[in-house]
């Protein structure tokens, strides 16, 4: 049962990695329409700084659990090289374990924050009003996945006494693609 939780979640996790780098792109038509107005009309086009806002946000956040489901996190492993397997394994346990519960607190204050938020229908007032609520939203959503990743993370290296930290899981080997 765990396993079929753990890859639907490490699978939801390269989608919204995908729509993290469909967000790269998009991201590049909302910026180069915005230079060429400016440059050329000195006009910028209503809206395209709000929305490449946004647009980092969902590429930022939606890719995190994504980097960690393919363990593309970077971490110093100085101690891992002079300290027994097992040691490396509760170091590696403790990592998570530490990890978790910093992202968890930022989750829950992104929760907090994105509840009140989209509650009041909050905006920003420049130029053109513009939501803030679902940006809001994608950052919650991205931290409780990094959350929950690293509780999945976790409990892999409790239950497998040979745990890797860089070893292939059996849903990271999926490639956001493959969807």
């Amino acid at each position: 049962m765990y396993l079929r939780i753990s890859g639907a979640i490490r699978r939801l996790s390269l989608l919204l990695g995908a729509i993290a780098g469909a967000g790269t792109a998009l991201l590049m038509l909302t910026v180069v329409p915005d230079l060429i107005a400016r440059s050329f009309f000195g006009e910028a086009v209503y809206g395209m700084s709000e929305t490449g806002i946004f647009l980092l946000v969902l590429i930022v956040y939606l890719a995190l659990s994504t980097a960690q489901v393919r363990k593309e996190h970077f971490h110093v492993g100085v101690l891992d090289s002079v300290v027994s397997r097992s040691t490396v394994r509760w170091l590696w346990i403790g990592r998570h374990a530490l990890s978790a519960l910093i992202c968890g607190v930022f989750s829950w204050y992104a929760t907090v924050g994105a509840v009140s938020s989209t509650l009041a229908r909050e905006q920003s007032y420049a130029v053109v009003e513009y939501p803030i609520w679902p940006a809001k939203i994608v950052v919650a959503v991205g931290l409780i996945l990094l959350t929950v990743q690293f509780l999945m993370d976790m409990t892999d290296a409790i239950m497998n006494p040979q745990y890797l930290p860089n070893a292939a899981h059996s849903g990271s080997q999926e490639s956001a693609g493959a969807l």
